[in-house]
C-alpha cells in the first residue's frame, strides 16, 4: 500500500488553478524527487501532505499510522535546549515508551517488595518486556550514539553538542533540525531544499545516509547532482498536473524530452484533424443531405 496517494486532486487559490487533477503515489522506501518551476505547485503538494491545506476536489490518502518528518525551508529558532537535547527529543511515541518503561520498572520493583501475587508480577513483567521491545525498535539504547554520529556527519564538533540552540546561526540550526529528523526515522521524510546550508563534506555524508535510510523520501532540491545521487523517481509538477518518471534527474530529462516530442506530435495531429472537421462542417452544414452529418461533427 502506498504511503501517500493523490487521486485527481485539485487545489485552487481564487481563480488560479495551482493543481488540477493531480494523481501520484509515494510507496514505502521510495526515494522521490519533486521538481518543477517556481510556483508550479510543489509547495502546495507538500502542504497537502502535511495537512496544512486540504484538496478542493479529489482524494488524498495516507497509510494508517503514517509517521511524517518535515524539513521546511524556514525554521524557527529555539532556546533553552542544547543541540543534543534537541536531536534526542524526537518522536512523541519514543518519549511515551521511555516514560512508561521507567514507570513500569518502578511499579514492578515496588510490587515485588510488597509481595504482590505472581499473576500481577507476571502481567507487569510482560508489559515491561513489550515496552523494552518497542524501545529497542525505536533505537532506544543506541539512540544517543546514533544522534552524535548524525551530528558529526552534518559537520558539528563534539563541543557543539552541549551548546544552547540559540547560539547557532540559522544555517547550523537547520542542520540540527535535520539531524533530529534523521534520528526519528519517519516512514516518509519530506525535505525542502536541505542542501542550502551544507558544505561539500556534509552534503556527501547526507547523500550516503539517505541512500541507506529505511525511510521513504520526498525531496525538493535545485541541486541536480544531489538529486542524481539520491532519488530513483521524479515527480514533475507542470501546468497543474503531476508527471511521474522512473530514474534519477538525468534520466528524467531524457524521458521528458521524448515525452514532449510525443505530445507535440499528438497535438499537431489533433490540430490537423480539427482543421479537416472544420472544413467538412463549412462545406456541408447548409446542405440538406449532409446537414445531419455536419451537426454530428460540430458536437
Amino acid at each position: 500500500m502506498a504511503l501517500i496517494s493523490f487521486s485527481d486532486v485539485s487545489r485552487f487559490y481564487g481563480r488560479q488553478d495551482v493543481l488540477s487533477g493531480v494523481t501520484l503515489a509515494i510507496n514505502p522506501g521510495e526515494m522521490v524527487g519533486l521538481v518543477g518551476r517556481n510556483g508550479a505547485g510543489k509547495t502546495t503538494i507538500i502542504r497537502l501532505i502535511m495537512d496544512k491545506e486540504s484538496p478542493d476536489s479529489g482524494r488524498l490518502t495516507k497509510a494508517r499510522g503514517l509517521r511524517l518528518g518535515y524539513l521546511p525551508q524556514e525554521l524557527m529558532g529555539r532556546s533553552g535546549i542544547t543541540l543534543l537535547e534537541l536531536v534526542m527529543d524526537t518522536a512523541e511515541d519514543f518519549r511515551e515508551v521511555e516514560t512508561e518503561l521507567a514507570m513500569v520498572g518502578e511499579e514492578l520493583s515496588r510490587r515485588s517488595v510488597e509481595g504482590a501475587s505472581n499473576e500481577e508480577l507476571m502481567e507487569l513483567a510482560e508489559r515491561q518486556g513489550h515496552l523494552m521491545h518497542l524501545f529497542e525498535s525505536l533505537g532506544g539504547w543506541e539512540k544517543e550514539a546514533e544522534a552524535k554520529k548524525i551530528l558529526s556527519g552534518l559537520g558539528f564538533a563534539e563541543s557543539d553538542f552541549s551548546r544552547d540552540m540559540s547560539q547557532f546561526s540559522g544555517g547550523w540550526m537547520m542542520r540540527g533540525v535535520l539531524a533530529r529528523l534523521l534520528l526519528s526515522s519517519p516512514d516518509l521524510l519530506v525535505l525542502d531544499e536541505p542542501t542550502n546550508h551544507l558544505d561539500l563534506d556534509s552534503l556527501v555524508w547526507l547523500e550516503g545516509y539517505l541512500r541507506n535510510s529505511p525511510s521513504a523520501l520526498l525531496l525538493v532540491s535545485h541541486d541536480r547532482v544531489f538529486l542524481n545521487n539520491v532519488v530513483q523517481k521524479i515527480i514533475e509538477v507542470r501546468q497543474g498536473r503531476a508527471h511521474t518518471y522512473v530514474g534519477n534527474y538525468d534520466q528524467f530529462l531524457v524521458e521528458k524530452e521524448q515525452r514532449l516530442i510525443t505530445e507535440a506530435a499528438a497535438f499537431e495531429n489533433q490540430q490537423e484533424r480539427i482543421k479537416q472537421i472544420e472544413k467538412f462542417i463549412e462545406r456541408n452544414r447548409v446542405r440538406a443531405t449532409t446537414a445531419r452529418r455536419a451537426q454530428s461533427r460540430i458536437k
